[in-house]
């Protein structure tokens, strides 16, 4: 079987707004290409390949995702002066390529990724290893906001906690949860891929009790449904709305982990949060990247 590609060249740091992108097209799988893989491009550039059915009509897609692209400007990426080629390739020689960028990757201090295809290795003293295959959802773990949230989740969960992951991809943050000690998770994402494949990956894993539900943010939560922990690594686009619906499920002394925030909007979010009821606990930085750690402040 031949795979027709479309290849978009901008900033690296948009490197995972802009797979979205191309799985919304229609791509059945991402390749992304830049300096940590050895591709001949600047420090701060991406190539993130889509992978589209033959029958594909390129010509109709490849310009409506250039648009979506630039567009992504609106939300503080360096999206402006993208470009995007095409191409073909066949099965075998995508196959091939799909699995040689993602490796075993130590991801915090105990948490790493090994993806499915590879053999696992032995888990080091305390490791946490979490099986995944991203399939059609991002999310790998390799990313600045999955790591750093993934960071914070290390840093504050203790055991037992009912968490609520919003938005959850291909179900990375769940899983992770689960593995450190979680009660229950729900997880939710509106695309109906991201959550099929958070099912798949959750069952490659040592896990029960997460249940995952399509949902537009917390449409489908239980109006009486509380959390010790509540998850989001999404664009702040999709924060805003969602931090005002957080308290009326958030357990007393409850952290919000929020990520997937470019440097340029961490402001909107601290404003978003404060303007809610919520504290700032912690605020972590990688790149260009932003992570909080909120809780509702106390009342006097």
């Amino acid at each position: 079987m031949e795979w027709l590609k479309l290849t978009v060249t901008t900033a690296a740091a948009a490197e995972e707004m802009v797979s979205n992108v191309l799985i919304e097209a229609g791509a059945q799988g991402i390749q992304v290409d830049d300096a940590t893989t050895g591709a001949q491009l600047p420090a701060d550039q991406a190539a993130v390949t889509g992978f589209f059915a033959e029958a594909t009509a390129l010509t109709e897609v490849a310009p409506q995702v250039l648009q979506n692209v630039r567009d992504l400007a609106e939300y503080g990426f360096a999206t402006e002066d993208a470009a995007i080629s095409d191409g073909s390739v066949d099965d075998s020689a995508w196959s091939s390529a799909w699995e040689k960028y993602y490796h075993p990757v130590r991801i915090t201090r105990y948490l790493s990724v090994v993806p499915r295809w590879e053999k696992q290795p032995a888990a080091a003293p305390g490791e946490i290893q979490l099986i995944m295959d991203p399939g059609r959802a991002f999310g790998t773990g390799t990313h600045p906001s999955t790591r750093l949230t993934l960071g914070l989740l290390e840093g504050c969960i203790r055991g037992d906690e009912s968490v609520l992951d919003v938005g959850t991809g291909s179900g990375i943050l769940a899983i992770a949860a689960m593995r450190m000690g979680a009660k229950s998770v729900l997880a939710t994402d509106l695309e109906d891929d991201a959550v099929a494949s958070a099912q798949q990956n959750i069952a490659l894993n040592p896990v029960d009790h997460i249940e995952v539900i399509s949902s537009d943010l917390l449409t489908n939560v239980p109006a009486d449904a509380k959390y010790k922990l509540v998850l989001a690594n999404m664009l702040p686009v999709v924060l805003v709305p969602l931090i005002p619906q957080v308290p009326a499920h958030l357990l007393p002394g409850a952290n919000l982990l929020l990520a997937g925030i470019i440097s340029e909007k961490a402001p909107l979010i601290k404003e978003t949060l404060l303007a809610n009821g919520f504290e700032i606990a912690e605020e972590h930085r990688l790149g260009d990247w932003v992570a909080f750690r909120a809780q509702l402040a106390e009342a006097d």
